[in-house]
């Protein structure tokens, strides 16, 4: 097939979220499945373009495109070396100039994030045809790349794509969803009644690009099957696009996202002091007395390190774990914690390390080669997020031999199988520890939980073994990617048939 992705990020290239992991480690999945992929992201200021190797496209000459009553200059560029079954294109225009995906670099979101929308995904659309490149599939990843559904169907429905372009959406969390004043329509081209009930972009009283995108998708999904559940089931997760997401029965369906293997395996992870993997955790042993060293923790060998990676946010349940954090580095718990988002929350867990110098390390910000080797270097991992659409960290703590402590929900639930309560029983089934409530005392019960079964070597090894064994790479998940890809196309197909 050909696949035209429509995304914000993309990793290696620019990443500020998991959206960035799976799209990358999606497109390159379906090239060595002998897809052919055109990938379309902005090319955003702060990118180094020589780091990059970004270069223009010499056959592809600039050209304006029209976002409401002005026009904006576009030129096409290509990252690497453009050769292969994935081509990576950026658009150059004045709109992305600026360094930031989604906010500047205070954090502060871009007031014309619908304009930049609008440019990139209208920019996308016109691609195929100026490489003559027939596209079966238009998948759009989130709110950002919506409008290029919502134009495929509203404005292109003619066929002036070449080949049958049906439209798939993956949402990645529905707490992002681009709303915006109806009057802005015009920006996309688009009539106002689209706008105004009971228009496909509506949504009391305001302009909605993610319902939009799922109603325009011939096919939907989302990033793991519990998500999907939810997402259909309850305010608290559809966040009011439950009922929207049902409509689509059928056509909307979660696939579980996978790992990148590649990158994070302990076996041959370059950031670590020592390799290891299943059947041999000498190598473990050396990562934590260096984490504890880097980080000037005292982590005595029977009580556990605990890792967070992550947003600092209030989705990751960072609430329900700064009342705990003095209780436990009492009893003798460490604390390798790496993050940035919410001030607040980068403030109190400042303080909690300040109260506990030897117990809880806190790392402002990012850095990927301690990002591997918290989860190389720690016992536990912790996850205790408040929703999860899928995650990657658990699948990455699991193939590192530290066994996450989740929440009961999206992707953790699919992903993490609870240990039995009895340390005896523990090395029959089980590669974590899952909590339900949402509550700081449900995660401390699994936290105990956790502190007996490391206090009993072979129940510990059992729960290392099973987590390290387990698989899910991106194999699978593209397969089933694949499948919803062609019901898309049977369904566009029928639809081009019809039209006059």
């Amino acid at each position: 097939m050909r696949i035209l992705m429509v995304a914000a990020e993309l990793a290696p290239l620019v990443k500020v979220g998991g959206l960035a992991d799976v799209a990358g480690a999606l497109s390159r999945e379906l090239g060595r499945r002998g897809h052919q992929v055109r990938v379309v992201l902005p090319l955003y200021g702060h990118l180094d373009r020589q780091r990059l190797d970004i270069r223009p496209v010499a056959k592809l000459p600039p050209m304006a495109v029209r976002l409401g009553a002005g026009m904006h200059d576009i030129r096409w560029h290509l990252a690497g070396s453009g050769r292969g079954a994935v081509k990576i294109y950026l658009v150059e225009a004045e709109l992305f100039a600026r360094a930031g995906v989604y906010t500047d670099l205070l954090g502060r979101g871009f007031v014309d994030s619908l304009a930049r929308a609008a440019l990139h995904c209208q920019a996308a659309l016109l691609l195929p045809r100026l490489l003559e490149w027939p596209v079966d599939v238009v998948h759009a990843h989130d709110a950002q790349a919506a409008p290029a559904l919502v134009l495929r169907r509203e404005l292109w429905a003619a066929r002036p794509l070449p080949g049958p372009a049906a439209g798939v959406l993956t949402i990645h969390n529905l707490a992002h969803q681009e709303i915006h004043d109806p009057a802005q329509v015009a920006l996309l081209g688009l009539p106002s009644t689209l706008a105004v009930y009971p228009g496909l972009l509506e949504f009391h009283g305001r302009l909605n690009l993610m319902k939009g995108g799922i109603l325009a998708a011939d096919r939907l999904n989302t990033v793991s099957p519990t998500y999907a559940r939810e997402t259909t089931g309850s305010p608290e997760f559809g966040r009011g696009l439950e009922q929207v997401l049902g409509s689509r029965g059928a056509h909307y369906l979660g696939i579980l996202n996978g790992g990148e293997y590649e990158t994070w395996d302990p076996r041959r992870d370059p950031h670590l002091i020592a390799r290891y993997g299943a059947g041999d955790l000498a190598g473990k042993a050396r990562c934590r007395e260096a984490l504890a060293r880097e980080l000037g923790l005292d982590a005595p060998a029977g009580r556990p390190v605990c890792g967070f990676v992550g947003r600092l946010v209030d989705q990751k349940g960072i609430d329900l774990l700064l009342p705990l954090l003095d209780r436990l580095a009492g009893d003798g718990f460490c604390f390798a914690v790496l993050g940035t988002g919410d001030p607040a929350l980068e403030k109190a867990m400042a303080a909690a390390a300040g109260r506990n110098p030897r117990r809880v390390a806190f790392v402002g910000g990012f850095d990927e080669g301690l990002a591997h080797r918290i989860y190389a270097g720690s016992d536990l991992f912790l996850m205790p997020s408040l929703f999860e659409p899928c995650g990657l960290s658990q699948l990455y703590a699991l193939r590192y031999g530290t066994p996450p402590v989740v929440r009961r929900t999206g992707g953790l639930a699919d992903t993490v199988v609870d240990a039995p309560d009895e340390p005896g029983a523990g090395t029959d089934g089980g590669t974590g520890f899952v909590f339900a409530e949402p509550r700081s005392e449900a995660l401390l019960g699994a936290l105990r939980r956790a502190e007996r079964a490391f206090a009993a070597p072979a129940v510990w090894a059992g729960l290392q073994d099973r987590g390290m064994a387990c698989e899910f790479g991106w194999s699978r998940s593209a397969a089933a990617y694949e499948k919803m890809y062609a019901e898309a196309v049977a369904e566009a197909q029928g639809r081009l048939r019809h039209d006059p």
